[in-house]
């Protein structure tokens, strides 16, 4: 028996936990904390404890079409139809789980093909506070269920709270709002609640927190003035944005789409709202490590690796660019990504770039100033490296 940890972070929320995955005999049983992250100080939440599980279930081990089992070549040619779209009929739906090097790759891909790009529920927004500074603030304003949804960004708020910190809440009623000194129970934000605002005024070291996909919620901290955490909820996300990839909704003008799906255990299904959609395309080709909705209604599937069985990195919510890495290899038959785009790439008569996740990074921060100062060396540090604002 050969039992080995694999340092690498968290496959669920913005927060970038690091963990360690345990691997035995090639196979992912168990996770420990991180002792040496500054992100998490060697806790982990309900969902980071159970991240081995993302791994393995439900995995898709062989290419489909027209749901039926195929071969790799039957599969990549059918795929590469989608070049028989014009620009403004195509879209590619990415996912804010797949490393930056990937993301890379993908937003290369889509460019080359004249297709436009974006996630489901994704978000923007710059953060003007770290994760470290939460616990310093003496007022912290939270717009919506924060804590719930980024749980070790929760325990800084907390940790706020117990320095003598105020917490106010504005939103529905969750854990967020049991956990605050003065509570609005709402689901607008339209304005303030009176007092709210003198509350913040007077406050040496205030801050709003809001999820980078609550669209109201953002224009009523930009209104504030004053720091804010914006929370990304997928690993990636706030690295996925700052390569401009956006929200994005289907128009009446599609007719195609390649969807990356990566929807890990315990995950919500993103793609429930745009289903009937997507069914009633003339070809929909999703490639996924796991079966998700999309399994049904997919025109072609294409098995790609899942996280953890590729090196890469991803950037947190605060903008901190750390590694992700490779635990055990993906079952036969599986291909990563990368290796998928390439392919689809020459089937369709153009090139996209190659190499190794720190090819990939350098290429990419070369192209994307945020990322432009940092080595693939530097982000394997266990602080990692943050992107620079701009």
């Amino acid at each position: 028996m050969q039992m080995k940890y694999v340092t690498t972070i968290c496959p669920y929320c913005g927060t970038g936990c690091a963990l360690n995955l345990v691997v035995r005999d090639g196979k992912t049983v168990g996770v420990a904390p991180s002792n040496r992250s500054p992100v998490c100080s060697g806790k982990l939440c309900s969902r980071g404890l159970h991240a081995a599980d993302a791994l393995n279930e439900g995995r898709v081990v062989q290419p489909v079409v027209k749901g039926e089992t195929s071969d790799w070549e039957t599969a990549i040619g059918k795929a590469a139809e989608l070049k028989k779209y014009a620009a403004g009929e195509i879209i590619i739906i990415t996912s804010p789980r797949i490393t930056n090097e990937t993301q890379y790759l993908v937003w290369k891909f889509a460019h080359s093909l004249g297709a436009a790009i974006g996630v489901i529920h994704g978000g923007s927004g710059v953060p003007t506070v770290k994760l470290d500074e939460l616990k310093d603030a003496d007022v912290i304003l939270a717009l919506g269920n924060v804590m719930q949804a980024l749980p070790l960004t929760g325990n800084r708020i907390l940790q706020a709270k117990e320095n003598g910190a105020r917490l106010l809440y504005l939103g529905p009623q969750s854990y967020t709002a049991v956990q605050a000194d003065t509570v609005e129970i709402t689901d607008e934000y339209k304005e303030l609640p009176p007092g709210f605002g003198a509350l913040l005024k007077n406050a040496a070291h205030p801050a709003v927190v809001y999820m980078a996909n609550d669209s109201a919620a953002a224009k009523l901290a930009e209104g504030l003035g004053i720091s804010a955490a914006v929370l990304y909820d997928t690993n990636n996300g706030r690295g996925t944005s700052l390569m401009g990839i956006g929200p994005l909704s289907l128009q009446e003008s599609t007719k195609a789409a390649l969807v990356i799906a990566e929807t890990p255990l315990m995950e919500q299904d993103i793609y429930a709202d745009i289903l009937q959609k997507l069914d009633s395309l003339e070809l929909t080709v999703v490639a996924a490590s796991a079966e998700t909705s999309l399994s049904a209604i997919a025109d072609i599937v294409l098995p790609i690796a899942s996280q953890h069985e590729s090196d890469g990195t991803v950037t947190n919510w605060e903008g901190r660019v750390q590694m992700l890495r490779k635990a055990v290899d993906s079952p036969e038959g599986v291909k990563s990504l990368q290796e998928v785009l390439a392919e689809l790439a020459e089937k369709m008569g153009f090139g996209i770039p190659s190499g190794t996740p720190e090819e990939m990074y350098t290429a990419l921060a070369g192209e994307i100033s945020a990322f432009g100062n940092s080595t693939y060396e530097q982000i394997a540090k266990p602080e990692g490296v943050f992107v620079q604002e701009v």
